[in-house]
């Protein structure tokens, strides 16, 4: 099980410590680095680059009884929509919508998630008390994935793309304009 500030990957079956994600000060410039790594998300389309948006320093979010909570920083994250089987059975919708964010941008600050093995590409976790999807591992433990329902403010993150668009259910109609990768998206490779 995942407690707070930490997250047990399938590669290493080891809990690693998650460094917590620090908000920006007002009035203080970003960083080089930080720069930097909104430049990269803006050029792959993601973390709302495609739309100009500024993103939050921090985010937050958690389940729906509020046992688990969780903090992110999303200035690296993939922003998209899946259209998987698994997603779809996972969160009982006909579309996930994501956030992926490198654990170093990830932080549990509250409670224990249950986790568990999905697949070999992933690991799920969700509240033991009401069973919300709350967020999944990659398998090398390198990225967090979280639902952005599960967020506060679901309208902070916008997702630039559709993932598994080959996968869709024919009856959902979209026209948002975004770009369907047939598969997994390019950066979740």
């Amino acid at each position: 099980m995942a407690r707070a500030g930490q997250v047990k990957t399938k590669a290493s079956k080891t809990k690693a410590k998650l460094p917590p994600a620090k908000p920006a000060k007002a009035g203080v410039r970003a960083t080089a680095s930080k720069k930097a790594v909104a430049r990269k998300a803006a050029k792959r389309g993601t973390a709302g680059g495609k739309s100009g948006r500024r993103l939050p320093a921090m985010l937050t979010g958690g389940c729906l009884c509020g046992e688990i909570r969780y903090r992110i920083t999303p200035l690296a994250a993939d922003i998209d929509y899946c259209h998987c089987e698994m997603c779809r059975r996972w969160s009982g919708a006909p579309v996930s919508a994501w956030a992926q964010v490198p654990v170093s941008q990830f932080r549990l600050v509250k409670g224990t998630a249950t986790p568990y093995a999905s697949s070999k590409l992933g690991i799920r976790y969700f509240c033991p008390t009401c069973g919300a999807s709350v967020f999944m591992t990659d398998r090398d433990g390198t990225s967090v994935g979280i639902m952005l329902g599960t967020l506060d403010d679901a309208t902070k993150l916008r997702p630039t793309a559709h993932g598994w668009w080959s996968a869709h259910l024919p009856w959902l109609k979209l026209d948002d304009g975004l770009v369907h990768w047939p598969k997994d998206p390019p950066y979740d490779r």
